[in-house]
């Protein structure tokens, strides 16, 4: 397998597995269109280079810190036009069609988490078939302590953790770490050495025919999510980003201060 050359992210391959590093660490590899866009290049090459496992990494200390923040003050700067499609909710159902095409793809991936992942890097590791989580590991669905809905990756966590756990991390935006995330499900593995658990888990991997995974997954993701629910998730999310309480929690979050309804 060959990968052009990316800014935002990193890819190698290597006996059909593919690593895949979020690289950019002034944003802590937050889930821009750029960095987004660049992943889905990479899986397309993944794909039809018949890779038996994809490894998702994060560099310069995090996973992923989720959103772009940047594009969606961009976005709420521009509302729409009466009847027009609110363009937050058209950048939020494109998240939600990348999730599930990454939950979807036909081999084994693999999150090791190694720093935060949190908002849509949550959703991220959740929607991986594996979650890996090292010594420095750290877990945050931050979404309503910005006064936002983790809209598209909700089904993912759910699944992941289960409905009454799941929503207890929304209201609580507790953090977990490493240890904790797997106790309670979230990861699958908690290791001290992350890279070595790694190797032991691909190792495994290979004992499963590539066909008879990629039919299995195929198979499953039949019990996924449709085109109801991602309008539906867009939809709240939009919904959420352009009211009081967004306007609040980002400018809190930009100011580096605790929002209003937190010092009540």
């Amino acid at each position: 397998m060959e990968f052009p050359a990316y800014r935002f992210i990193a890819a190698i391959a290597q006996n059909r597995v593919v690593s895949l590093t979020l690289n950019d660490p002034g944003s802590m590899n937050a889930l821009s269109a750029a960095l987004v866009g660049e992943v889905e290049v990479a899986l397309d090459v993944a794909v039809a280079g018949g890779a038996r496992a994809l490894v998702l990494r994060g560099a310069g200390g995090a996973f992923s810190a989720g959103g772009d923040v940047k594009a969606m003050l961009a976005a709420i700067a521009d509302p729409p036009a009466p009847g027009e499609d609110d363009p937050i909710a058209a950048m939020n159902r494109a998240g939600g069609r990348f999730f599930a095409r990454y939950a979807a793809l036909p081999f084994a991936t693999i999150a090791l988490v190694d720093g935060m992942a949190a908002g849509g890097g949550f959703g991220l590791a959740a929607a991986s078939d594996f979650v890996i989580a090292a010594a420095n590991a750290k877990f945050a669905l931050t979404e309503a302590s910005l006064g936002l809905v983790p809209a598209q990756i909700a089904p993912y966590v759910i699944a992941r953790l289960g409905r009454p756990k799941a929503l207890q991390l929304v209201l609580s935006c507790r953090r977990l770490g490493g240890r904790e995330a797997a106790e309670m499900g979230l990861a699958d593995i908690f290791a001290e050495d992350g890279e070595a658990a790694l190797a032991e888990l691909l190792a495994e991997l290979t004992r499963a025919a590539p066909g008879a995974a990629a039919a299995t997954k195929a198979l499953f993701a039949r019990a996924g999510h449709d085109d109801g629910f991602l309008e539906e998730a867009a939809r709240v999310f939009a919904a959420a980003v352009r009211g009081t309480e967004a306007g609040e929690g980002i400018a809190a979050f930009m100011a580096r201060r605790k929002p209003k309804w937190a010092e009540e």
